[in-house]
């Protein structure tokens, strides 16, 4: 049985630390802070092949890279260890 100091917490306690722990793993707190960034962009690029607003984009591939950098910001400064 895994005990309650082993499963991840999100309290004020636990975002003060550089990494969470998933049982034995430790994972960066930059690694889901991209990879959170990295969904939302897709979600948004998704919306907008979907609507047809991709059309006004130059070039798809570049805005998302820039939207994925963007994102990440942004959720890591809220969510700042």
């Amino acid at each position: 049985m895994v005990g309650r100091s082993q499963l991840v917490s999100f309290l004020p306690g636990a975002l003060r630390r550089p990494e969470l722990r998933f049982s034995e793993v430790l994972v960066p707190w930059i690694m889901i802070v991209g990879a959170l960034g990295f969904l939302v962009a897709w979600l948004v690029v998704a919306i907008m092949e979907h609507t047809g607003l991709s059309r006004y984009v130059w070039h798809l591939p570049l805005f998302f890279v820039g939207l994925v950098i963007l994102l990440s910001s942004l959720i890591g400064m809220m969510c700042s260890p």
